[in-house]
């Protein structure tokens, strides 16, 4: 079980390690809950006891999460953050990989992936944002799922 354990664990480091590629990021979403706590919410107690509740059910480390692991990394691959985008932006980047090239286009809520030369070139799919199910999801030929957190 140790051994698990363990594995899970360095599993879980490199993944985080290769993912993010040294990117710091915006950290849209995280600033943007401080924002709303520090602007919306009158008074200090009535900020500080929001704070407080707020790191009692998890809410900024679920945030601090979804922007270091998901939208980081978009921002980092595309060079922009959906969540940061005005309604109807659109910005497009080509990075090359080797002898893989893919095309990401970013819109708000929206990153779509095409692979235009390599293996497998002409295969496209995309990440979508859910503000209801507050949740991301993939579509694409290798099928349909959504990235819980």
């Amino acid at each position: 079980m140790k051994r698990i354990r363990k594995f899970l664990a360095l599993f879980i480091i490199a993944s985080i390690l290769f993912t993010q590629q040294s990117c710091i990021g915006s950290f849209q979403l995280t600033n943007s809950l401080y924002s709303w706590n520090k602007n919306d919410i009158g008074g200090k107690w009535g900020q500080a006891l929001v704070f407080f509740a707020l790191v009692v059910i998890p809410v900024y480390q679920v945030a601090l999460f979804a922007d270091g692991v998901v939208l980081n990394t978009i921002e980092f691959w595309s060079g922009g953050n959906p969540l940061s985008m005005a309604p109807g932006e659109i910005e497009t980047k080509i990075v090359k990989n080797g002898d893989d090239v893919y095309k990401f286009t970013v819109e708000a809520n929206l990153l779509q992936v095409e692979k235009l030369s390599g293996v497998n070139a002409g295969e496209s799919g995309e990440f979508v944002y859910d503000q209801v199910d507050d949740a991301w999801s993939y579509f694409g030929s290798e099928g349909e799922f959504k990235l819980k957190r």
